[in-house]
């Protein structure tokens, strides 16, 4: 399956979540107790801490696209001692969690058994991911439709709480294994390699020193909430509802990574593809969320409507950062010298070492700036919308970084082209949707179909490559 169908079955794939996930608060979150709610935040957070050695696959996925049969079986023998581990430290730590933060003890001893589909699942995914994306995402269309199907059985045959919940999502990671399993059959065969056992281990210093981006970059929240308020957090955190639906987009250019580990060959040209792929759909949604800010918050809550600036901000945040994804996905899916040295401490000159740094950079730099907006600034709207400025500012830095490490392997020029085109047309999507006016979520659907069916018609008429492509997919449903 090329770039563009692995892409759009990703993107398929977030869509799709979406609305699962939407069904699942319906007939699960909403049915929740706000104290079983908030204890089922606890446990997602402790299992986040919990998984964080899953950071190993990463090798999984760099070996085995390179023809490493041994690195699945190698996986999962690390993730099998990782899981053991982590669940013996969870049992020993389950009466401290629940007696600190509330939380059933039944349901601290139910999440450790999720750790072993999550470093399982996660060894087998990365390593199906490096070989056959579609097949990857399939398994996650998989997941999600068991948890649904889970909590239907839950909601109609018994009544609905905290531990229900917790089991609808480990059916889902069951299924999942279930297919992953199927999917990996044949790697499942090899026997694990204990030379490269150790080589991924002494790799993985790398990417443990990417985990502090991700600690710093969640200081946000609890900076907002001591030195503003719980309201200024409310601003902050709601407009993600619709920045991510930018953030989707990336999932488009998922099939480059893997692409890139197998081979070189035409390089340039397919990741200038991908680049004009993903902003088809990530620069429109970005101009969507701008034009209509107010309108999208006041269909959550009339009182979030003020919060029209952050989300603006939060858009192109998330634009910025889809580019940023791409081309950090680039310089590491071109780096090759991890699999010519065998000394870990060369990997600080490899461009796996500066992507994290990069990372780390942005975290610090975004971080920053919220406090900043803490501080001179007053009105909780205000300090929602200079903080999300500040993220943005963090992810325009991170671009002239990873930019400037990837100028020698990609051209932005063409792919800058296009983009204008993009904007262009969205122009009069953004005037379409605006002329609307939509208050009401009938509205908004026909002001994101009226303004979908004018971008694509102006951008068909101005844009050669999107016409190529338009005219390539027609041909294709036309055979069928």
């Amino acid at each position: 399956m090329g770039l563009k169908r692995t892409g759009l079955l990703f993107y398929l794939e977030k869509l799709y979540s979406v609305l699962v996930g939407a069904g699942f608060v319906l007939v699960i979150t909403r049915n929740l107790r706000p104290s079983e709610f908030g204890a089922w935040s606890v446990v997602s957070s402790v299992l986040s801490y919990a998984s964080m050695a899953t950071v190993v696959n990463y090798w999984v996925t760099r070996f085995r696209a390179r023809g490493v049969l041994e690195s699945l079986t190698t996986g999962l023998t690390l993730s099998s001692a990782f899981s053991l581990l982590s669940m013996a430290l969870l049992w020993a730590l389950s009466g401290a969690i629940s007696s600190s933060f509330g939380v059933p003890y039944e349901a601290v001893l139910l999440s450790i058994a999720y750790l072993p589909f999550l470093y399982l699942n996660g060894a087998m995914y990365s390593a199906l991911y490096a070989v056959n994306p579609p097949l990857a995402a399939v398994s996650e269309f998989v997941f999600e439709t068991v948890k649904l199907l889970a909590a239907l059985f839950f909601a109609t045959t018994a009544r609905v709480t905290l531990i229900t919940a917790m089991l609808s999502v480990l059916a889902g990671h069951a299924g999942q294994t279930a297919l992953l399993v199927a999917f990996t059959r044949r790697d499942l065969a090899r026997r694990p390699s204990l030379e490269l056992a150790r080589r991924i281990l002494a790799y993985s210093w790398v990417n443990a020193l990417g985990l502090p981006a991700s600690i710093v970059a969640m200081a946000d929240v609890p900076l907002i909430s001591h030195f503003a308020s719980n309201r200024a957090v409310a601003y902050y955190t709601v407009v993600l509802t619709f920045s991510n639906l930018v953030s989707y987009s990336s999932t488009l250019g998922r099939g480059l990574y893997p692409s890139l580990l197998q081979s070189h060959e035409n390089a340039g040209e397919r990741v200038e593809e991908v680049l004009r792929f993903t902003l088809l759909l990530g620069v429109p949604t970005a101009f969507g969320a701008i034009a209509l800010a107010p309108n999208l918050l006041y269909l959550l809550n009339p009182d979030y409507a003020v919060a029209g600036p952050a989300l603006v901000a939060a858009s192109l945040a998330s634009l910025v950062g889809v580019v940023n994804g791409l081309l950090a996905d680039v310089l590491q899916g071109m780096e090759r010298r991890d699999i010519e040295v065998l000394d870990p401490a060369a990997l600080r000159g490899t461009y796996i070492f500066r992507t994290v740094v990069v990372g780390l950079v942005r975290s610090v730099l975004g971080v920053s700036g919220v406090l900043v907006a803490l501080f001179l600034t007053r009105g909780e709207v205000e300090v929602a919308a200079w903080a999300r400025a500040s993220w943005l500012a963090a992810e325009a830095a991170a671009f002239l970084m990873l930019y400037s490490l990837a100028r020698g392997k990609v051209s932005l020029r063409r792919v800058a082209g296009s983009a204008t085109r993009y904007a262009a047309a969205s122009v009069p999507m953004c005037l379409t949707a605006v002329y609307i006016n939509p208050w009401r979520i009938r509205e908004a659907f026909l002001a994101v179909v009226a303004g979908g069916a004018v971008y694509f018609t102006v951008l068909y008429l101005i844009d050669g490559w999107f016409r190529r492509l338009a005219k390539t997919a027609l041909g294709v449903l036309a055979r069928r």
